[in-house]
């Protein structure tokens, strides 16, 4: 208990030494926006990221167009089945 009293005075007594202003620069300074920061990936792989690219798009590009398709629907030979084989599957009961 005693020694509990002597820390409290001696930490009321302790005065701290002040921050340097180089830190309240480091601290307090703007932010930069997400934008602005850096990525560092490696050389080659950049380069494996962009030949990726560029054959992507020449291969969007070069794909052939799709063929319009028809709305018409023409039941011209449209023909019923002539041979209806029905069978009813039940649950395992």
């Amino acid at each position: 208990m005693h020694d509990d009293n002597k820390l409290s005075e001696l930490l009321k007594e302790w005065q701290l030494p002040g921050a340097p202003a180089s830190l309240d620069a480091r601290v307090l300074a703007p932010r930069k926006p997400w934008w602005m920061h850096s990525i560092r990936i490696p050389v080659p792989l950049a380069f494996a990221i962009a030949a990726a690219l560029v054959f992507m798009a020449v291969a969007l590009l070069r794909r052939p167009p799709a063929p319009p398709q028809s709305t018409s629907v023409n039941l011209a030979d449209f023909q019923p089945v002539k041979n209806m084989n029905v069978r009813i599957i039940r649950s395992g009961e």
